[in-house]
């Protein structure tokens, strides 16, 4: 019974959870947020694969938004997805993510970026400070610090 009961206090617990050592809380099986499922379905902004780029983010890239523009501003709840291949390569290697939230610091928005070295190896966690991608971004400040504008046919 005292086994039993310990067993059950490490599964509620979470000690000894692989799984939660294998992927971040609300990652999908392949180490990308859940918040972003289905990214590929939402509109494109660019018309076109975009090539080249920033030394962040080189290769060809798309991007993707879940709500369209109010005005000159994404509305709160927006997420906007950049995807990339490395130059030369066809499978995705980033992953980069802005979550609009309530607040006036950066717009409102908040960075994350995943990365992976393989097409077969599930996506991390890049360690690059947020302050570094808004400091960028901030550039942007006129399209509400979204570099891509929606193009037509898009």
């Amino acid at each position: 019974m005292l086994a039993e009961l310990s067993a059950t206090a490490l599964l509620l617990s979470g000690v000894g959870d692989r799984a939660e050592e294998k992927a971040p809380a609300g990652a999908t099986a392949n180490g990308i947020p859940a918040y972003v499922d289905g990214y590929a379905k939402w509109p494109r902004l660019n018309r076109l694969p975009i090539r080249g780029g920033s030394s962040a983010h080189q290769g060809t890239k798309n991007v993707y938004a879940s709500k369209r523009k109010t005005g000159s501003r994404y509305p709160v709840g927006t997420i906007v997805v950049k995807t990339g291949a490395e130059p030369g390569k066809k499978w995705l290697s980033l992953v980069a993510t802005m979550r609009k939230v309530k607040g006036t610091k950066n717009g409102g928005w908040r960075w994350e970026e995943f990365t992976r070295s393989s097409p077969t190896a599930r996506f991390t966690k890049v360690g690059f400070p947020e302050s570094g991608c808004a400091a960028c971004h901030s550039q942007a400040k006129s399209n509400d610090f979204v570099f891509t504008r929606r193009q037509s046919g898009s």
